[in-house]
């Protein structure tokens, strides 16, 4: 078994996604998968692979932050990396993924690159470019500011800072990251290690209408209360009254058309704002 590192997977009936990605794994690697749907059939379906593989199944739908948080505790090694089930990464990634962790120690997070990047970057860079170490150029490491989900974190590091848990979607890595570096932890992207993420794939199709429902509310309250943590109240609203405004727009010509699911959809996003903005907590959890 590997001392290394441990893969956490935050899943919501992901198993066919996750079955075909975890084939693929060396069986060095422990793997945490918290099961979200709370369905006590998905451990069945894990049993005929020959990995070590623990799934968790909460008592409630944790949401993405306290699924890392959990994985992050229940494992046994320093290392963590922390993914959603829609990529594609192989061993060899994996493998130089933690030699680079071994290597520079003191991280905040390390994450790979995407392969098609010249799309999309999984990561930004808002200040000056930072100057590479010697030791960053050697193994092509560059410094940035900001990344999206995937990437490797050092417990010994964290000092217990995990995920804030009043995000249930959305936004969390964002403050996540945004924590680390006012700690002074450095967010770094390997170049020359590259991952595919397919985006929004993790959830089969089936349960569209429960993650549309999700999305409009949960988007929306991650975002007032992230600037609203991050910078200030006011900043809040300057970023969340865009999204009202929308929102508003959208209920008016929903009505007009009499697109109920459009106009309940939009509600849902003000609901969210509302809820955000008056300091209630992200309760809202739809169940389809």
């Amino acid at each position: 078994m590997n001392k290394d590192l441990t893969l956490v997977f935050s899943s919501y009936q992901s198993h066919k996604l996750l079955e075909k990605l975890i084939r693929k794994f060396s069986n060095k690697y422990r793997i945490i998968i918290i099961e979200n749907s709370c369905d006590y059939e998905i451990k069945k379906k894990f049993s005929n692979l020959k990995k070590k593989i623990e799934v968790i199944i909460p008592v409630k739908n944790l949401g993405l932050a306290k699924s890392y948080n959990l994985g992050i505790k229940k494992a046994k090694t320093n290392l963590v990396f922390l993914n959603n089930p829609d990529i594609e990464i192989s061993n060899k990634s994996i493998i130089q993924l933690i030699k680079c962790a071994k290597k520079i120690r003191k991280f905040g997070v390390i994450a790979p690159n995407y392969k098609n990047n010249k799309i999309f970057k999984n990561y930004e860079i808002f200040n000056k470019k930072k100057i590479p170490s010697a030791l960053f150029e050697k193994l092509n490491i560059i410094e940035v500011d900001h990344i999206d989900n995937s990437f490797i974190i050092d417990k010994r590091n964290l000092n217990n800072n995990l995920f804030d848990e009043n995000f249930f979607l959305y936004f969390e890595t964002s403050d996540f990251i945004a924590k680390l570096k006012k700690r002074h932890k450095k967010i770094l992207i390997a170049k020359k290690i590259t991952f595919h993420h397919y985006g929004s794939k993790s959830v089969p199709e089936e349960y569209s209408n429960l993650v549309k429902k999700t999305r409009a509310y949960h988007y929306n309250w991650s975002k007032f209360y992230y600037y609203k943590k991050n910078y200030n109240f006011i900043y809040g609203l300057k970023a969340i009254i865009p999204n009202l405004a929308k929102a508003i727009v959208k209920i008016f010509f929903g009505l007009i058309k009499f697109d109920i699911k459009a106009v309940k959809l939009s509600l849902l996003e003000m609901y969210g704002i509302i809820s955000s903005i008056i300091g209630l907590r992200s309760s809202y959890r739809p169940k389809n």
